[in-house]
């Protein structure tokens, strides 16, 4: 009889298992809102100093030892230096990388908008960065300004060069002869949109209705 109770293949054991968890009586209901009764672990840590604040209000962390008798012991402060961690070299480096990448693309596209015949990447792309001091400047600009872009002054620094960028950029497309503009297009392209990037979203969008205003004004047609 102890040989018919064990289940001989798959399905068996899957139904024997959905027996077995239907006859636990498990109650459903939303758990209680009320506040807890006891000390909480919060609590804990307050009374035992572990939430301490450095004094530019933020925490600052404390690293811990608990002994075999259940205390605890500090072994060392590690304290928050007034200046959030921060790489600025590197975010200079990664900007710069993407600008130069940037300028590259608008060069090859406005080789293939007007040029002759098709161009050879790898020249293309040895003449646009290596070989122009275009990616130099644009690697020296970032280092100085990127790291001090959120400082007013530098907002409006940046907005002043996305909306000059930008309408020379749409002035010379329309006007200048097809060899001007491929000299002045890339380097300005990359203003424009290093300009736009930089700047809080609210004064972007203000310096590019002012750029597409001065366009429509100058008779220009953007379609």
């Amino acid at each position: 009889m102890a040989s018919q109770d064990v289940p001989r293949n798959r399905k068996e054991r899957r139904v024997q298992a959905n027996q077995q968890s239907s006859s636990v009586d498990i109650p459903l209901s939303h758990p209680k809102q009320q506040a807890p009764k006891g000390k909480t672990l919060i609590d804990i840590a307050e009374e035992r100093q572990l939430l301490q604040k450095s004094s530019n209000g933020s925490p600052s962390i404390t690293t811990t030892q608990i002994n075999p008798d259940g205390s605890i012991t500090e072994i060392s402060d590690i304290h928050n230096s007034s200046d959030p961690i921060s790489t600025p070299y590197l975010d200079s480096l990664l900007y710069s990388t993407s600008l130069i990448l940037l300028h590259f693309s608008l060069t090859l596209l406005v080789h293939h908008q007007y040029a002759s015949k098709r161009p050879s990447l790898l020249p293309l792309f040895l003449s646009s960065t290596v070989y122009s001091p275009a990616p130099w400047l644009i690697l020296i600009l970032v280092g100085l300004l990127h790291p001090r872009a959120s400082h007013p002054l530098m907002q409006l620094v940046f907005a002043s060069m996305a909306i000059v960028a930008g309408a020379w950029l749409v002035q010379a497309s329309n006007d200048d002869p097809y060899l001007a503009v491929m000299k002045k297009a890339p380097a300005l392209g990359t203003l424009w949109v290093w300009g736009i990037v930089e700047l809080n979203w609210e004064v972007a969008a203000a310096c590019l209705a002012v750029t597409g205003v001065w366009g429509l004004w100058k008779g220009y047609a953007f379609w």
